[in-house]
């Protein structure tokens, strides 16, 4: 693969993430997102998991079943970082990114 092949790749996959993150704020933005997941999950069903948590009558499966969906919870929070995060770096990239690919262009057609 040529330079300039290579780079179209790595564009193409930035354009995937830009489009990923914005489909993640506008997701965040939403009011059912917000009352469904942001109170309903994040908030309140963490909260009961960690009180069930500390039912001194769990066996040990009850109580590693918990911290499994304790560990949900906050995946699903890393996820959606992780998202808006990729995003923000392929927009602050593909500055530099279009500057090489004008470069590779300008060297292949001397």
């Amino acid at each position: 693969m040529t330079q300039s092949e290579l780079l179209e790749i790595e564009i193409a996959e930035g354009k995937k993430h830009q489009v990923m993150r914005d489909k993640c704020v506008k997701l965040l933005d939403s009011k059912l997102y917000k009352d469904v997941i942001g109170e309903g999950y994040f908030k309140d069903e963490a909260a009961r998991l960690c009180m069930a948590k500390s039912n001194p009558d769990l066996n040990d499966a009850q109580k590693k079943n918990i911290d499994n969906m304790i560990a949900g919870i906050g995946g699903v929070h890393t996820y959606l970082m992780t998202l808006l995060q990729r995003g923000r770096q392929v927009d602050q990239d593909m500055e530099s990114i279009e500057e090489t690919r004008e470069e590779i262009a300008n060297e292949e057609n001397q």
